[in-house]
């Protein structure tokens, strides 16, 4: 028997063996990079998170939904939820049923009802896109005229724009509706910068004086 028909009717050599693998799709090791993401998911469910990494999870989540990726959302939205800061758990979770309205759609819906505009516009703003957040806002107070919360983010809104005057206005009538507002923004991070302004300290000041 000549060799080289040993060697085509033998058992194929380490190096063949492991070529053909490669070349078969489905055989052989599985990618490292399927490998990784999947261990990397893992370990980023069963970690504890920090507050960093929540924080972290949450804007890339909001990235995510205001790019129409509502499933990727989700994940990240669900994650940040068992953070260790307790309103942005609460606002993921919020965020995370908006994600599984949208993918309950084959089609994401219309924003039709004065809650609809008011939760987008909230994603808006916390992703720092005042001009479209507003617009959604104004739809929701034509619809609910009497929606503190829509006054009151509505003012944070223009405060951002620039419009402290028209801010301060929007803030009186959310205390108005609702007094508990004054406190709230007080201590709002989002009102930090502008709450010393005239038109806004004055709002802040007379809800001090007035009788309970």
């Amino acid at each position: 028997m000549s060799e080289s028909v040993k060697k085509r009717s033998g058992s194929p050599s380490h190096s063949q063996t492991t070529e053909a693998a490669q070349d078969q799709p489905g055989r052989g090791r599985e990618p490292v990079d399927g490998k990784e993401r999947r261990a990397a998911a893992k370990a980023e469910e069963e970690d504890e998170l920090s507050a960093a990494r929540q924080s972290q999870l949450f804007d890339e989540a909001v990235s995510l939904f205001l790019a129409g990726k509502f499933e990727e959302a989700l994940r990240r939205f669900e994650l940040a939820a068992r953070g260790p800061v307790v309103e942005m758990a609460h606002a993921a979770r919020q965020r995370a049923n908006m994600c599984l309205q949208r993918l309950a759609h084959s089609a994401e819906p219309a924003l039709s009802s004065a809650e609809d505009h008011y939760n987008y516009a909230v994603v808006l703003l916390n992703a720092r896109r005042w001009e479209q957040a507003e617009a959604h806002l104004e739809k929701a107070l034509e619809q609910n005229p009497e929606g503190a919360h829509i006054y009151y983010a509505l003012a944070v809104c223009r405060c951002w724009r620039g419009d402290v005057d028209g801010a301060a206005e929007l803030l009186r009538r959310a205390i108005e509706i609702e007094p508990q507002n004054a406190i709230v923004a007080r201590n709002d991070p989002d009102l930090a910068h502008f709450i010393q302004q005239p038109a806004l300290a004055a709002i802040l000041r007379s809800d001090r004086t007035r009788p309970q």
